[in-house]
């Protein structure tokens, strides 16, 4: 028998050898220019000497935020250090795992180590080379929230902001709609919480986020060029 196929051409949903949910070419590339120049005006920014004055008002701002958003940033805060952080990852993962079909499982897997790989070593060679001090080396009595005074590391930009990012859009086409809703809380908050212990500036939230978004987009280049499976049928289209 002949595997169903819905109007769009593209396989029903069930079928083992589904075709690679990676955006087309063009959206990719589009994506990673976007995220190159995004990177390249951050980088700029955080080097020139007024940079950390002009971002400080709103630093000492999200240190103490009103209210409700005050709340929510000291109920997530501890969910943000390393271990409860690493067990909610995993547990997101699963549940991603679990409501994945056929290759897809290993599209994904790929595309996570991809994107990991990549986030996490652009983030820190360009902490090196930016080398910029965090805000609670430079604004005297920051509310660190339960956090190291001195926390590991340069400024420029958010380490922990480009690998959340990068694995939410990596993994982007193959989410289901409550996960990609989950997927961007939890990136949201994970950068606002690097500005509400002091640890970055925005300008690093922002370099960071880029950053993920870039490594992001370079997963579903591969996707698109390197499918993994076969598609059902000669007709089937690749989703946008």
């Amino acid at each position: 028998m002949k595997p169903e196929q819905s109007g769009s051409g593209v396989p029903a949903r069930g079928d083992s050898s589904e075709v690679s949910a990676a955006p087309r070419s063009r959206t990719s590339w589009v994506l990673a220019s976007t995220s190159l120049l995004v990177i390249a005006t951050s980088y700029w920014l955080a080097l020139q000497p007024e940079i950390a004055e002009a971002q400080t008002g709103f630093v000492m701002w999200i240190n103490d935020p009103p209210q409700p958003l005050g709340a929510v940033l000291a109920v997530t805060n501890s969910l943000f250090r390393p271990v409860p952080l690493a067990v909610l990852a995993l547990i997101l993962i699963g549940w991603i795992f679990l409501t994945a079909r056929g290759y897809s499982r290993w599209e994904m897997l790929r595309a996570m180590v991809i994107s990991v790989v990549l986030s996490e070593l652009l983030a820190q060679i360009l902490k090196q080379v930016a080398d910029q001090a965090r805000p609670t080396a430079s604004i005297p009595g920051l509310d660190v929230h339960g956090y190291p005074k001195d926390p590991y590391g340069n400024a420029y930009p958010s380490a922990h902001t480009s690998v959340v990012v990068g694995l939410v859009t990596a993994l982007w086409p193959w989410l289901t709609w409550p996960q990609r809703v989950v997927g961007v809380t939890v990136a949201a908050l994970v950068a606002l919480n690097r500005l509400y212990i002091g640890a970055h500036w925005p300008i690093d939230v922002v370099g960071g986020a880029a950053i993920g978004l870039l490594s992001g987009s370079i997963c579903w280049l591969v996707a698109a060029k390197l499918p993994i499976g076969r598609r059902s049928h000669p007709g089937a289209r690749v989703p946008q």
